[in-house]
């Protein structure tokens, strides 16, 4: 049988943050396995959560080292981020990746069933207005993309895949041409768009899990839903407008907002429900 789990990126600079989402993520999903990977070296304080919130630390340099070394063919600096490519050599064959500025709403076990017919799942994708977080304008001109590759655009905050779709290998085979294409990729989003190139190259069939709702006509499917959206309502840990089955709640960019304007995050009830859910005994 093949070994499910769930990664998730974090430092001691979002220790609150990675608080609320262990707490949430353990209140739905007590039993499925949960793997920290550090986005740096600055992870003393999670560490010692490690056994409270029974999760593993990921313990290969190496890879750390290679993720680290693409992303700084992006950026002028190591980024953090680009750790998520680790996942692909980690010890779950199935897995799914959530970003720590999320509550998690629900069981998420469900999501593994889709990997047998796809190789990798996103929560959102084919969105407009996505696009823009991903691609430049300018991409439709280097004419190395197809229209539907770039229209894909998907949310990485939120990925199902299975360990075998995007090898190291892999990955540095195709490097070069992603660097290529370095400034028609909107890098302010780290490696969300290398991701998405990575995926819509691979030759392996791709798709989230509002298109499969789309395609399939079950919208019972649980959704990720965003911080920056005003038209939910939110009462004692769940959303409850509107009313349907709901993934998580995605900061995606609110912490950084509220930081740089001194308002409060969207729905902070809801995150603090989770904060305050439980208050680790080892918090430092």
């Amino acid at each position: 049988m093949s070994r499910r789990g769930v990664y998730f990126v974090a430092n001691d600079a979002v220790l609150d943050q990675a608080i609320a989402f262990l707490n949430s993520f353990r209140a739905h999903n007590p039993t499925i396995a949960l793997c920290l990977i550090p986005y740096n070296d600055d992870v003393a304080g999670l560490v010692r959560l490690a056994g409270e919130y029974d999760f593993g630390i990921w313990s290969d340099d190496d890879t750390l080292a290679w993720c680290d070394g693409v992303s700084r063919r992006f950026h002028d600096r190591t980024v953090g981020q680009y750790r998520k490519l680790a996942m692909w050599e980690g010890p779950f064959d199935e897995f799914v990746y959530i970003d720590t500025d999320t509550v998690v709403l629900t069981d998420i076990g469900f999501v593994f069933a889709h990997l047998e017919d796809f190789g990798f799942v996103a929560s959102h994708s084919n969105i407009p207005q996505i696009r823009k977080w991903v691609w430049k304008d300018s991409i439709y001109d280097a004419q190395v993309l197809t229209g539907r590759q770039i229209a894909y655009a998907a949310n990485t905050g939120f990925l199902v895949s299975r360990r075998q779709c995007l090898p190291r290998t892999a990955v540095d085979e195709r490097l070069p041409a992603a660097v290529a294409l370095a400034e028609h990729m909107e890098l302010f989003c780290c490696e969300q768009p290398l991701l998405n190139y990575l995926i819509v190259t691979s030759g392996v069939r791709h798709g989230s899990l509002m298109t499969i709702a789309a395609k399939t006509r079950s919208w019972h499917i649980p959704m990720e839903r965003w911080a920056g959206d005003p038209s939910y309502v939110v009462e004692d840990g769940r959303v409850v407008v509107p009313d349907s089955p709901h993934l998580l709640m995605h900061w995606a960019g609110e912490w950084a907002r509220a930081r740089d304007t001194g308002a409060q995050i969207p729905y902070f009830e809801l995150w603090n429900h989770y904060r305050r859910l439980r208050d680790p005994q080892e918090t430092p």
